[in-house]
């Protein structure tokens, strides 16, 4: 059993850095589901590793975010958001019960963190309100989502859901940046795009790991 989970999880990493060479591809079925794979492979790692269900389903979500982000379009787009948003709730849901407010006054990190997610969400909003038009709304509330996200991970002991918090807001900021402010022909849009991969790839499987932990044999 470890070997298939290390197998799986091989898998993941190498379908993930595979992806970077289509992120410049025209939208198809094939890179929709090249772009979801990553993350689904993780969510059935998490799954026979007997992780909790709520990281199962985050995990779950996000790969169905993946897809529907893969395809061009507002409908793709708000279906991406809608299946985000979930996940979120999910990730929300599943740190509930071991949140600890305390452990991000007491720690100057994580209330300099804490701080730093919250301003960096109203900037945001307040830079994009008029650019996403119609969708002001749905961001606004896929913004509140991952900020609840952001700040539950740092409310929780181990280190390492706030490093993936913070790589998840680090890539749903440059995704921002790249759909809505950056035209598409401009040189920057292709290094965002990489970023955002990167650190959204990397969010998830710090999450998968941290607590589905590694295969044992």
């Amino acid at each position: 059993m470890s070997v298939f989970l290390s197998v799986v999880l091989v898998a993941s990493v190498a379908l993930a850095l595979y992806h970077f060479r289509w992120l410049e591809k025209p939208a198809s079925h094939l890179r929709a589901a090249l772009k979801m794979l990553p993350v689904l492979l993780l969510a059935a790692y998490a799954l026979a590793m007997g992780a909790p269900v709520l990281l199962v389903l985050a995990l779950a979500l996000a790969a169905l975010g993946d897809l529907c982000l893969a395809y061009d379009g507002e409908a793709p787009f708000i279906s991406g958001l809608i299946a985000f948003l979930a996940s979120h709730i999910a990730y929300v849901a599943l740190f509930w019960p071991e949140t600890e407010t305390g452990l991000i006054l007491a720690s100057a990190w994580r209330y300099a963190a804490a701080w730093f997610f919250i301003m960096l969400t109203g900037l945001l909003l307040f830079i994009l309100w008029r650019p996403v038009g119609k969708l002001a709304i749905p961001v606004a509330i896929y913004a509140a989502a991952i900020l609840a996200m952001s700040l539950s991970a740092l409310a929780v002991k181990p280190v390492l859901p706030s490093a993936a918090a913070t790589l998840f807001v680090m890539s749903d900021t440059a995704l921002a940046l790249q759909r809505f402010l950056v035209k598409p022909g401009d040189p920057i849009a292709k290094r965002l795009k990489r970023l955002v991969w990167g650190a959204y790839y990397a969010a998830q499987l710090i999450f998968a790991l941290g607590i589905a932990g590694l295969p044992r044999f």
